[in-house]
Protein backbone atom coordinates (compact mmCIF):
# COMPACT_ATOMS: atom_id res chain seq x y z
CA UNK A 1 0.00 0.00 0.00
CA UNK A 2 2.59 2.35 0.74
CA UNK A 3 4.58 1.60 -2.39
CA UNK A 4 1.19 2.63 -4.07
CA UNK A 5 1.25 6.35 -2.47
CA UNK A 6 4.69 7.19 -3.20
CA UNK A 7 3.94 6.09 -7.09
CA UNK A 8 0.87 8.43 -7.01
CA UNK A 9 2.55 11.01 -5.28
CA UNK A 10 5.95 10.85 -7.35
CA UNK A 11 3.61 11.00 -10.75
CA UNK A 12 2.08 13.88 -9.04
CA UNK A 13 5.48 15.69 -8.61
CA UNK A 14 5.93 14.87 -12.50
CA UNK A 15 2.87 16.52 -13.41
CA UNK A 16 3.13 19.44 -12.00
CA UNK A 17 7.33 19.71 -13.29
CA UNK A 18 6.05 18.72 -16.92
CA UNK A 19 2.65 21.31 -16.38
CA UNK A 20 4.62 24.37 -15.10
CA UNK A 21 7.03 24.14 -17.90
CA UNK A 22 4.09 25.20 -20.56
CA UNK A 23 3.29 28.07 -18.15
CA UNK A 24 5.20 30.82 -20.52
CA UNK A 25 4.08 29.17 -23.74
CA UNK A 26 2.80 31.53 -26.21
CA UNK A 27 0.70 30.78 -28.95
CA UNK A 28 2.65 31.58 -32.97
CA UNK A 29 -0.62 33.61 -33.80
CA UNK A 30 0.01 35.84 -30.90
CA UNK A 31 3.81 36.91 -32.48
CA UNK A 32 4.69 38.97 -35.70
CA UNK A 33 7.53 37.93 -37.63
CA UNK A 34 9.92 40.49 -39.69
CA UNK A 35 11.12 39.36 -42.50
CA UNK A 36 13.58 42.88 -42.69
CA UNK A 37 14.56 45.15 -40.36
CA UNK A 38 15.92 49.04 -41.21
CA UNK A 39 17.97 51.46 -39.07
CA UNK A 40 18.08 54.93 -39.91
CA UNK A 41 19.10 57.88 -38.28
CA UNK A 42 16.52 60.16 -36.46
CA UNK A 43 16.24 63.10 -34.90
CA UNK A 44 17.69 64.62 -31.67
CA UNK A 45 19.83 61.60 -31.79
CA UNK A 46 17.54 58.89 -32.11
CA UNK A 47 17.18 56.05 -34.37
CA UNK A 48 14.07 55.29 -36.72
CA UNK A 49 13.45 51.72 -37.11
CA UNK A 50 11.47 49.94 -39.96
CA UNK A 51 10.61 46.41 -40.26
CA UNK A 52 8.73 44.29 -43.01
CA UNK A 53 6.43 41.88 -42.17
CA UNK A 54 4.43 39.46 -44.42
CA UNK A 55 0.54 39.46 -44.24
CA UNK A 56 -2.17 36.64 -45.19
CA UNK A 57 -5.60 35.65 -45.80
CA UNK A 58 -7.49 33.01 -44.09
CA UNK A 59 -9.21 30.30 -46.40
CA UNK A 60 -10.22 28.37 -43.53
CA UNK A 61 -7.41 26.47 -41.95
CA UNK A 62 -5.42 23.91 -42.65
CA UNK A 63 -2.40 25.99 -44.38
CA UNK A 64 1.34 24.83 -43.89
CA UNK A 65 3.94 26.63 -42.65
CA UNK A 66 6.81 28.14 -44.74
CA UNK A 67 9.72 29.81 -44.85
CA UNK A 68 10.34 32.40 -42.36
CA UNK A 69 7.28 31.93 -40.77
CA UNK A 70 5.14 32.57 -43.60
CA UNK A 71 1.63 30.48 -44.31
CA UNK A 72 1.18 28.78 -48.01
CA UNK A 73 -2.20 27.12 -48.69
CA UNK A 74 -4.80 26.83 -50.53
CA UNK A 75 -6.91 30.28 -50.24
CA UNK A 76 -10.69 30.15 -50.61
CA UNK A 77 -11.33 26.27 -51.73
CA UNK A 78 -8.02 24.81 -50.13
CA UNK A 79 -8.17 26.28 -46.31
CA UNK A 80 -5.29 27.54 -44.62
CA UNK A 81 -3.13 31.44 -45.66
CA UNK A 82 -2.42 32.74 -48.45
CA UNK A 83 0.04 35.45 -48.77
CA UNK A 84 -1.47 38.66 -49.50
CA UNK A 85 1.42 41.72 -48.93
CA UNK A 86 3.61 42.57 -46.84
CA UNK A 87 3.22 45.27 -44.42
CA UNK A 88 5.97 48.05 -43.44
CA UNK A 89 6.36 50.47 -40.59
CA UNK A 90 8.42 53.00 -39.28
CA UNK A 91 8.80 54.48 -35.82
CA UNK A 92 11.48 56.83 -34.09
CA UNK A 93 12.78 55.16 -30.75
CA UNK A 94 15.82 55.92 -28.49
CA UNK A 95 16.90 51.83 -29.01
CA UNK A 96 16.25 49.02 -30.84
CA UNK A 97 14.49 46.95 -28.40
CA UNK A 98 11.97 49.48 -26.84
CA UNK A 99 10.92 50.47 -30.67
CA UNK A 100 10.00 46.63 -30.83
CA UNK A 101 7.97 47.03 -27.74
CA UNK A 102 6.23 50.21 -29.44
CA UNK A 103 5.67 48.28 -32.43
CA UNK A 104 3.78 45.71 -30.36
CA UNK A 105 1.18 49.02 -29.34
CA UNK A 106 -0.22 49.53 -32.82
CA UNK A 107 0.21 45.74 -34.12
CA UNK A 108 -1.19 44.14 -30.91
CA UNK A 109 0.73 41.41 -31.53
CA UNK A 110 4.36 40.92 -30.01
CA UNK A 111 6.92 41.48 -32.03
CA UNK A 112 9.67 38.49 -32.94
CA UNK A 113 13.32 38.42 -34.97
CA UNK A 114 13.47 34.94 -35.28
CA UNK A 115 12.72 34.78 -38.81
CA UNK A 116 14.22 38.29 -39.78
CA UNK A 117 16.24 37.64 -42.98
CA UNK A 118 17.68 40.96 -43.66
CA UNK A 119 18.75 43.90 -42.04
CA UNK A 120 19.35 46.84 -43.84
CA UNK A 121 21.19 50.21 -42.28
CA UNK A 122 21.61 53.48 -43.91
CA UNK A 123 24.78 54.86 -45.19
CA UNK A 124 24.52 58.07 -43.26
CA UNK A 125 24.37 55.87 -39.51
CA UNK A 126 27.07 53.27 -41.16
CA UNK A 127 29.42 56.29 -41.58
CA UNK A 128 28.82 57.68 -38.35
CA UNK A 129 29.05 53.99 -36.30
CA UNK A 130 26.77 51.34 -35.69
CA UNK A 131 28.42 49.87 -32.48
CA UNK A 132 26.09 50.67 -29.98
CA UNK A 133 23.55 49.39 -32.32
CA UNK A 134 24.79 46.17 -32.87
CA UNK A 135 26.04 45.04 -29.36
CA UNK A 136 21.99 44.84 -28.44
CA UNK A 137 21.10 42.37 -31.12
CA UNK A 138 23.98 40.14 -30.14
CA UNK A 139 22.42 40.24 -26.55
CA UNK A 140 18.67 39.95 -27.96
CA UNK A 141 18.19 36.10 -28.10
CA UNK A 142 15.55 36.18 -30.85
CA UNK A 143 18.73 37.85 -33.38
CA UNK A 144 18.72 35.48 -36.03
CA UNK A 145 22.66 35.16 -36.62
CA UNK A 146 22.24 34.46 -40.45
CA UNK A 147 20.61 37.58 -41.24
CA UNK A 148 21.52 39.23 -44.61
CA UNK A 149 23.61 42.52 -43.82
CA UNK A 150 22.78 45.85 -46.47
CA UNK A 151 24.22 48.89 -46.31
CA UNK A 152 21.98 51.55 -48.73
CA UNK A 153 23.07 54.47 -50.28
CA UNK A 154 20.08 57.11 -48.47
CA UNK A 155 17.30 55.76 -46.68
CA UNK A 156 17.18 52.27 -45.14
CA UNK A 157 13.58 52.87 -45.33
CA UNK A 158 13.29 54.00 -48.77
CA UNK A 159 15.10 50.98 -49.78
CA UNK A 160 12.73 48.35 -48.29
CA UNK A 161 9.97 49.88 -49.81
CA UNK A 162 11.40 49.15 -53.27
CA UNK A 163 12.86 45.70 -52.44
CA UNK A 164 9.74 44.40 -53.82
CA UNK A 165 9.40 40.96 -55.13
CA UNK A 166 8.51 41.20 -58.84
CA UNK A 167 7.92 37.28 -60.45
CA UNK A 168 4.89 36.65 -57.92
CA UNK A 169 7.36 35.26 -55.12
CA UNK A 170 7.38 36.10 -51.22
CA UNK A 171 9.42 38.81 -49.58
CA UNK A 172 11.22 36.03 -47.57
CA UNK A 173 11.63 34.35 -50.99
CA UNK A 174 12.65 37.08 -52.56
CA UNK A 175 15.09 38.00 -50.59
CA UNK A 176 16.92 34.41 -50.68
CA UNK A 177 17.16 34.37 -54.30
CA UNK A 178 18.75 37.72 -54.32
CA UNK A 179 21.42 36.46 -51.82
CA UNK A 180 21.56 33.50 -54.62
CA UNK A 181 22.62 35.58 -56.99
CA UNK A 182 25.86 36.47 -55.04
CA UNK A 183 27.36 33.39 -55.51
CA UNK A 184 26.11 33.24 -59.20
CA UNK A 185 27.80 36.93 -60.15
CA UNK A 186 29.75 38.14 -57.02
CA UNK A 187 29.09 41.18 -57.44
CA UNK A 188 28.22 41.94 -54.03
CA UNK A 189 29.00 39.94 -50.62
CA UNK A 190 26.38 37.74 -49.08
CA UNK A 191 27.33 38.72 -45.04
CA UNK A 192 25.49 37.50 -42.64
CA UNK A 193 25.26 39.03 -38.98
CA UNK A 194 27.23 36.76 -37.47
CA UNK A 195 30.12 36.97 -40.14
CA UNK A 196 29.63 40.98 -39.85
CA UNK A 197 29.95 41.55 -36.10
CA UNK A 198 32.82 39.09 -35.81
CA UNK A 199 34.70 40.77 -37.84
CA UNK A 200 33.71 44.49 -35.92
CA UNK A 201 35.30 43.03 -33.24
CA UNK A 202 38.34 41.25 -34.64
CA UNK A 203 41.94 42.09 -34.41
CA UNK A 204 42.50 40.32 -37.65
CA UNK A 205 40.19 41.59 -40.50
CA UNK A 206 37.75 44.18 -41.12
CA UNK A 207 34.41 43.92 -42.03
CA UNK A 208 32.04 44.43 -45.12
CA UNK A 209 28.66 44.32 -46.54
CA UNK A 210 26.27 44.32 -49.25
CA UNK A 211 26.03 47.84 -50.49
CA UNK A 212 22.93 48.71 -51.94
CA UNK A 213 20.32 51.63 -53.38
CA UNK A 214 17.39 52.48 -55.43
CA UNK A 215 17.52 53.31 -59.10
CA UNK A 216 15.04 56.20 -60.85
CA UNK A 217 15.86 54.97 -63.87
CA UNK A 218 17.02 58.56 -65.06
CA UNK A 219 20.83 57.51 -65.98
CA UNK A 220 20.28 55.03 -69.21
CA UNK A 221 21.91 56.83 -71.92
CA UNK A 222 19.40 57.11 -74.96
CA UNK A 223 21.70 59.15 -77.34
CA UNK A 224 25.64 58.80 -78.79
CA UNK A 225 27.97 60.76 -76.63
CA UNK A 226 31.61 61.45 -76.18
CA UNK A 227 33.52 58.55 -76.13
CA UNK A 228 31.13 56.35 -78.41
CA UNK A 229 32.88 52.82 -79.34
CA UNK A 230 35.10 52.47 -76.44
CA UNK A 231 34.22 48.80 -75.06
CA UNK A 232 33.79 49.35 -71.27
CA UNK A 233 34.67 46.35 -69.32
CA UNK A 234 34.61 46.84 -65.84
CA UNK A 235 31.55 48.41 -63.51
CA UNK A 236 31.97 50.93 -61.22
CA UNK A 237 28.92 52.18 -60.83
CA UNK A 238 27.80 52.99 -57.37
CA UNK A 239 24.23 51.14 -56.63
CA UNK A 240 21.55 53.28 -57.86
CA UNK A 241 23.60 54.97 -60.56
CA UNK A 242 23.60 51.72 -63.48
CA UNK A 243 22.14 52.99 -66.77
CA UNK A 244 19.14 50.51 -66.86
CA UNK A 245 15.41 50.66 -66.94
CA UNK A 246 13.57 47.96 -65.90
CA UNK A 247 10.79 47.35 -62.96
CA UNK A 248 12.83 46.27 -60.17
CA UNK A 249 14.71 49.80 -58.33
CA UNK A 250 16.30 47.89 -55.77
CA UNK A 251 20.03 47.53 -56.60
CA UNK A 252 22.68 45.18 -55.27
CA UNK A 253 25.83 47.07 -56.49
CA UNK A 254 29.50 46.73 -54.80
CA UNK A 255 30.67 46.76 -50.95
CA UNK A 256 30.44 49.05 -48.32
CA UNK A 257 33.98 48.76 -46.20
CA UNK A 258 34.56 49.46 -42.54
CA UNK A 259 36.89 50.40 -39.89
CA UNK A 260 35.52 48.94 -37.24
CA UNK A 261 32.01 49.77 -36.99
CA UNK A 262 32.18 52.76 -39.23
CA UNK A 263 31.93 53.02 -42.38
CA UNK A 264 34.90 53.66 -44.59
CA UNK A 265 34.82 53.73 -48.28
CA UNK A 266 33.74 51.18 -50.64
CA UNK A 267 34.06 49.01 -53.59
CA UNK A 268 32.87 48.67 -56.91
CA UNK A 269 30.96 45.63 -58.34
CA UNK A 270 33.99 44.81 -60.21
CA UNK A 271 36.57 45.61 -57.23
CA UNK A 272 34.35 43.36 -55.38
CA UNK A 273 35.23 40.33 -57.50
CA UNK A 274 38.86 40.72 -57.22
CA UNK A 275 38.57 41.34 -53.24
CA UNK A 276 36.92 38.09 -52.93
CA UNK A 277 39.01 35.95 -55.22
CA UNK A 278 41.78 36.87 -52.79
CA UNK A 279 39.60 36.50 -49.26
CA UNK A 280 38.45 32.39 -50.94
CA UNK A 281 34.70 33.49 -51.07
CA UNK A 282 34.35 34.17 -54.59
CA UNK A 283 32.73 31.63 -56.63
CA UNK A 284 32.62 32.43 -60.28
CA UNK A 285 31.41 35.36 -62.27
CA UNK A 286 31.97 36.38 -66.06
CA UNK A 287 34.36 39.13 -67.26
CA UNK A 288 34.46 41.09 -70.56
CA UNK A 289 38.12 42.13 -71.87
CA UNK A 290 38.89 44.09 -75.18
CA UNK A 291 40.29 41.63 -77.78
CA UNK A 292 43.74 42.93 -78.81
CA UNK A 293 43.53 41.15 -82.46
CA UNK A 294 40.11 42.86 -82.64
CA UNK A 295 39.86 46.18 -80.48
CA UNK A 296 36.30 47.18 -79.68
CA UNK A 297 35.33 43.72 -79.09
CA UNK A 298 34.59 42.11 -76.50
CA UNK A 299 35.84 38.67 -75.32
CA UNK A 300 33.12 37.30 -72.33
CA UNK A 301 34.73 34.58 -70.18
CA UNK A 302 33.27 32.89 -67.11
CA UNK A 303 35.89 32.45 -64.06
CA UNK A 304 35.43 30.03 -61.28
CA UNK A 305 38.44 28.80 -58.93
CA UNK A 306 40.12 25.90 -59.02
CA UNK A 307 40.86 26.16 -54.87
CA UNK A 308 41.32 28.28 -52.31
CA UNK A 309 44.21 31.30 -52.63
CA UNK A 310 47.47 29.71 -51.46
CA UNK A 311 48.74 32.77 -49.09
CA UNK A 312 52.08 32.94 -47.58
CA UNK A 313 53.08 35.73 -44.97
CA UNK A 314 56.20 36.90 -43.65
CA UNK A 315 57.75 39.99 -42.16
CA UNK A 316 61.19 41.42 -43.91
CA UNK A 317 62.68 44.22 -42.18
CA UNK A 318 59.21 45.30 -40.23
CA UNK A 319 57.02 45.13 -43.74
CA UNK A 320 54.54 42.54 -43.69
CA UNK A 321 55.09 40.47 -47.04
CA UNK A 322 52.08 38.43 -48.97
CA UNK A 323 52.87 36.23 -51.54
CA UNK A 324 49.57 34.96 -53.05
CA UNK A 325 48.57 32.46 -55.58
CA UNK A 326 45.26 32.18 -56.94
CA UNK A 327 44.23 29.40 -60.03
CA UNK A 328 41.49 30.13 -61.94
CA UNK A 329 39.60 27.91 -64.47
CA UNK A 330 38.24 30.27 -67.39
CA UNK A 331 35.53 28.87 -69.91
CA UNK A 332 35.26 31.34 -72.99
CA UNK A 333 31.66 32.10 -73.59
CA UNK A 334 31.42 34.43 -76.54
CA UNK A 335 34.30 35.80 -78.59
CA UNK A 336 32.74 39.04 -80.77
CA UNK A 337 35.49 39.34 -83.00
CA UNK A 338 34.98 35.42 -84.54
CA UNK A 339 38.46 35.24 -84.30
CA UNK A 340 38.98 31.27 -83.74
CA UNK A 341 41.23 31.38 -80.65
CA UNK A 342 39.86 27.84 -79.98
CA UNK A 343 42.89 27.07 -82.31
CA UNK A 344 44.95 25.41 -79.83
CA UNK A 345 47.78 27.43 -81.02
CA UNK A 346 45.56 30.38 -80.39
CA UNK A 347 44.80 28.93 -76.11
CA UNK A 348 48.09 29.86 -75.04
CA UNK A 349 47.84 33.63 -76.32
CA UNK A 350 44.21 33.95 -74.91
CA UNK A 351 45.38 32.51 -70.93
CA UNK A 352 47.66 35.17 -71.31
CA UNK A 353 44.91 38.13 -72.33
CA UNK A 354 43.36 36.94 -69.48
CA UNK A 355 45.92 36.31 -66.97
CA UNK A 356 47.12 40.07 -67.61
CA UNK A 357 43.29 41.24 -67.42
CA UNK A 358 42.43 39.59 -64.23
CA UNK A 359 45.82 40.56 -62.43
CA UNK A 360 45.65 44.00 -63.72
CA UNK A 361 42.39 44.73 -61.87
CA UNK A 362 43.70 42.72 -58.91
CA UNK A 363 46.84 45.28 -58.78
CA UNK A 364 44.06 48.08 -58.90
CA UNK A 365 41.94 47.08 -56.17
CA UNK A 366 44.82 45.96 -54.04
CA UNK A 367 46.01 49.49 -54.30
CA UNK A 368 42.37 51.54 -53.72
CA UNK A 369 42.00 49.06 -50.70
CA UNK A 370 44.66 49.69 -49.37
CA UNK A 371 45.73 53.55 -50.03
CA UNK A 372 42.65 54.83 -50.05
CA UNK A 373 40.28 52.79 -47.67
CA UNK A 374 43.03 51.06 -45.29
CA UNK A 375 40.54 48.07 -44.13
CA UNK A 376 41.88 44.71 -44.37
CA UNK A 377 39.05 43.63 -46.44
CA UNK A 378 40.74 40.53 -47.42
CA UNK A 379 41.30 39.18 -44.09
CA UNK A 380 45.26 38.97 -44.21
CA UNK A 381 45.63 39.19 -40.95
CA UNK A 382 44.68 35.94 -40.44
CA UNK A 383 47.91 34.27 -42.00
CA UNK A 384 50.33 37.08 -40.57
CA UNK A 385 48.91 36.28 -36.63
CA UNK A 386 51.20 32.96 -37.03
CA UNK A 387 54.44 35.13 -37.14
CA UNK A 388 53.65 36.03 -33.20
CA UNK A 389 54.29 34.08 -30.10
CA UNK A 390 51.40 35.28 -28.30
CA UNK A 391 48.34 36.85 -28.77
CA UNK A 392 49.09 39.50 -26.74
CA UNK A 393 52.12 40.48 -29.13
CA UNK A 394 49.64 40.59 -31.76
CA UNK A 395 47.04 42.70 -30.42
CA UNK A 396 50.21 45.05 -29.49
CA UNK A 397 51.52 44.89 -32.79
CA UNK A 398 47.96 46.47 -34.08
CA UNK A 399 47.98 44.65 -37.48
CA UNK A 400 45.05 46.82 -38.67
CA UNK A 401 47.23 49.71 -38.48
CA UNK A 402 50.20 48.37 -40.47
CA UNK A 403 47.95 46.83 -43.22
CA UNK A 404 48.34 50.00 -45.49
CA UNK A 405 51.95 49.55 -45.69
CA UNK A 406 52.04 45.76 -46.37
CA UNK A 407 53.38 44.38 -49.52
CA UNK A 408 50.88 41.90 -51.82
CA UNK A 409 52.39 39.76 -54.50
CA UNK A 410 49.43 38.09 -56.49
CA UNK A 411 50.26 35.68 -58.49
CA UNK A 412 47.31 34.20 -60.76
CA UNK A 413 47.62 31.07 -62.66
CA UNK A 414 44.84 30.78 -65.79
CA UNK A 415 43.69 27.17 -67.09
CA UNK A 416 40.93 27.42 -70.42
CA UNK A 417 38.71 24.02 -69.59
CA UNK A 418 36.44 25.06 -72.57
CA UNK A 419 35.13 27.07 -75.27
CA UNK A 420 31.55 26.84 -75.57
CA UNK A 421 29.57 24.71 -77.28
CA UNK A 422 30.94 24.64 -80.59
CA UNK A 423 34.69 24.39 -81.37
CA UNK A 424 34.70 27.06 -84.67
CA UNK A 425 32.95 30.10 -85.02
CA UNK A 426 30.93 29.33 -88.57
CA UNK A 427 31.23 31.88 -91.31
CA UNK A 428 28.04 33.99 -92.33
CA UNK A 429 27.14 34.53 -95.77
CA UNK A 430 25.66 37.94 -97.15
CA UNK A 431 25.06 39.33 -100.49
CA UNK A 432 28.82 40.66 -100.14
CA UNK A 433 30.34 37.15 -99.52
CA UNK A 434 31.30 35.42 -97.10
CA UNK A 435 33.01 36.97 -93.79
Amino acid sequence: MLKKINAVIGLSVFLCFILTGCNDAAEVDDYVYPVVMGLDKGVHNKLKLTIEYPTYKSGGGGGQMGGGGEKKGGGEEGGGYSLQGANIHTIETPTILEGLDIFSMAISRKISLIHIKLLVISEELAREGIGSYLVPLTRYRDTRSTMFVLVTRGEAADFIKENKANIGESVTKSIELMEEQSKKTSYFPDINFHEFYRDVVSPYSAPYAAYVGVNDFKKLITKHEEGEGKLVTEYDYLPGDMPREGVAKREYVGTAVFDGDRMVGYLSPTETRYMLMLNGKFKRGVFTLEDKRSPGEGIAFSIVPQRRPSIKARIEDGTPIYDIKLEMEANIESIQSRINYEKLDMIDELNSQIKSHLEDGMKKTIEKVQKEIKSDVFGLGNKLAGEFSTIQEWEDYNWLSHFPEAKINVDIQVTTRGTGLIIESPPIFSSEGRK
